[in-house]
């Protein structure tokens, strides 16, 4: 059995490259290593049966042969499905993904790192080689990946090949007007990038049943909407409380923010929960 890895908190560039990688590898199934943003968790409450998803724990250990990790190199960001990377008898590894000044510490058999604006973008392009036709929701799922990653193709680190592979899919079926209800534009490009930069760097631990997590991130120049970047980080991890720091200038400023999930100001320090009951379901 092949088996494809989301990193936890799965955003739609990944599910859309493991969606992709599902076609190349007929049988393989798709595992979730842990939570996804609230989009994707959205779409999948009502697309779920159309891709080849399987729970971690319905997963036949003893049966995975190979194992695909899209859209990470960390070993932290498997969550429990980390163990099956030291399997005896797995026979392969291999590693897709777009973070190119990413350190690995995962050692693949096979990968492909490249420089474009969306993981998904690799995974098209082998789709493309192969001259294989994709279903409209295969190919809507995947153009979600390549817009949310490239900001529509307006992000720094969008490439020609992003657009080539977007506009492929578009010939493929997908469906315009699913993309536009998933797409979520509450951060400009900048405060994406350094979300992206905060999952990446995030330490995190639990006590008492609550998960504290917290990061520190350095910028040229101060950032506005730092409370904003928190409380979607907050939400992503799903943390209980969340502290988030800035350095910039190289001066020693700093702003801090802290959330626990919920909306507040920078610098405005702590709130908390009620009490254990609000924390919601861990996805």
């Amino acid at each position: 059995m092949d088996i494809i890895l989301c990193h936890i908190i799965t955003d739609f560039d990944a599910l859309a490259a493991a969606v992709g990688l599902t076609r190349l590898k007929p049988g393989a199934k798709i595992v979730l290593t842990g939570g996804a943003h609230p989009p994707v968790r959205d779409f999948l409450a009502l697309h779920r049966d159309e891709y080849p998803l399987i729970e971690r724990r319905s997963v036949k250990v003893e049966e995975i042969g190979c194992i695909a990790i899209v859209d990470t190199q960390k070993r932290d960001r498997l969550g429990k499905t980390v163990e099956w990377l030291s399997l005896p008898h797995l026979k392969s590894i291999e590693i897709y993904d777009h973070h190119i000044d990413s350190q690995s510490d995962i050692h693949p058999t096979y990968s492909q790192i490249e420089a474009v604006g969306a993981t998904t973008t690799l995974i098209v392009e082998h789709v493309q080689q192969k001259a294989i036709q994709l279903t409209t929701a295969e190919a809507t799922v995947m153009a979600l990946g390549i817009h949310v990653d490239t900001g529509s193709l307006t992000f720094d680190q969008t490439t020609p090949r992003d657009a080539a592979a977007l506009a492929w899919l578009m010939a493929q079926g997908a469906n315009v007007r699913q993309v536009r209800t998933y797409i979520d534009p509450g951060l400009s490009p900048q405060l994406q990038q350094l979300l992206t930069a905060a999952l990446d760097n995030l330490h995190s631990q639990t006590h008492l049943g609550y998960t504290l997590s917290w990061v520190l991130l350095k910028t040229p120049d101060y950032v506005p909407g730092l409370s904003s970047l928190a409380s979607r980080l907050a939400d992503l991890t799903e943390s209980d409380a969340l502290l988030l720091g800035v350095e910039y200038r190289g001066v020693g400023n700093r702003e801090w923010g802290m959330e626990n999930g919920e909306e507040g100001e920078k610098g405005e320090g702590r709130r908390e929960k009620g009490d254990k009951g609000d924390k919601g379901d861990k996805g």
